[in-house]
């Protein structure tokens, strides 16, 4: 009896030492790696535009092998200030698994004085281990913010009749209303009546700024009532292409018969015959009231010599 109870108490002792053994090892092979949570893909559906709003979907993923994370909280910022989240800028998410993603849409829209261009938003997290450790982390997401793009135009007219084989001018000033510069502005005129030789180049046209232009319509010889289509076609800062169209129209006649070389030289030979004919009339008229004059004095001399 002595001696089962003295085996079972070496038993007991041996096993709570083994148990410990295990606890202590356990303790001591404690996983410590670093789990990391990085934005593997970002994109949006549009460009970010003033009073409009946008999609942003950021992926995010644990890249760890071993270690789930926990509590996560996700926040976004733009250091500009131009772009800002319609909603709430946080979201949190209770787990991510190993080597698992987690996908986070943002509706994201801009202020009104945004300026052009790339934008630089940091994505940022804080999270735990399955210890309790905390960690946190930030990645760049590039956006693209556009502004609002508009052209206005004077000058696309042409004059109510046009003459055939001269040449009409058309005195185009265009202007950038919108918030983006205005590049590779270009006027064309589409017609075989009217010709101008090819396409006309503006080039840019900064925003608020005005440009003025000439194209020059080598009118044909096809007489007639004619139609022709001016279209402006220019670009913004992203190459997004526009274009607006107008429809112009003249009636193209014949051009005066000129006058002849001797008509011309007969004028300029004469100029003043005008000013000849009132002279002579003007002699004439003078001698005509002379001679009877004289006449008259002479008659009446003779009656006077006679009564003497």
């Amino acid at each position: 009896m002595k001696k089962l109870f003295t085996f079972l108490l070496t038993f007991i002792i041996c096993f709570g030492l083994t148990s410990t053994a295990y606890a202590l090892e356990e303790e001591t092979t404690q996983n410590m790696s670093t789990p990391r949570l990085m934005v593997s893909e970002a994109k949006t559906e549009k460009s970010v535009k003033p009073g409009e709003s946008t999609t942003l979907c950021v992926t995010l993923k644990n890249y760890s092998k071993s270690k789930a994370i926990y509590n996560i909280k996700l926040f976004v910022t733009d250091d500009s200030g131009d772009i800002k989240p319609v909603n709430s800028a946080n979201k949190y998410v209770e787990k991510i698994g190993v080597n698992s993603t987690y996908k986070w849409e943002i509706e994201l829209t801009a202020s009104s004085v945004s300026q052009i261009g790339e934008h630089l938003l940091t994505v940022s997290s804080e999270y735990e281990d399955e210890y309790f450790n905390s960690y946190s982390g930030s990645d760049i997401v590039r956006v693209n913010v556009e502004q609002t793009v508009d052209l206005e135009y004077s000058g696309v007219i042409l004059p109510k009749t046009s003459y055939a084989d001269e040449t009409e001018t058309m005195d185009i000033s265009l202007m950038n209303t919108g918030k983006s510069n205005i590049r590779n502005c270009i006027i064309t005129l589409e017609n075989d009546n009217l010709q101008t030789g090819g396409a006309l180049l503006v080039g840019e046209i900064p925003t608020g700024e005005q440009k003025s232009t000439k194209l020059n319509i080598r009118v044909g010889k096809t007489l007639g009532d004619t139609e022709a289509t001016v279209t402006i076609t220019y670009e913004d800062e992203f190459g997004n292409s526009y274009s607006k169209q107008e429809t112009v129209s003249t009636n193209i006649t014949e051009k005066p018969v000129a006058q002849t070389e001797q008509e011309t030289e007969e004028k300029s030979k004469y100029p003043l015959w005008w000013l000849f004919m009132i002279i002579g009339l003007l002699l004439g008229g003078t001698v005509g009231c002379i001679i009877p004059i004289a006449i008259h004095n002479n008659k009446q001399r003779k009656q006077d010599e006679l009564r003497l």
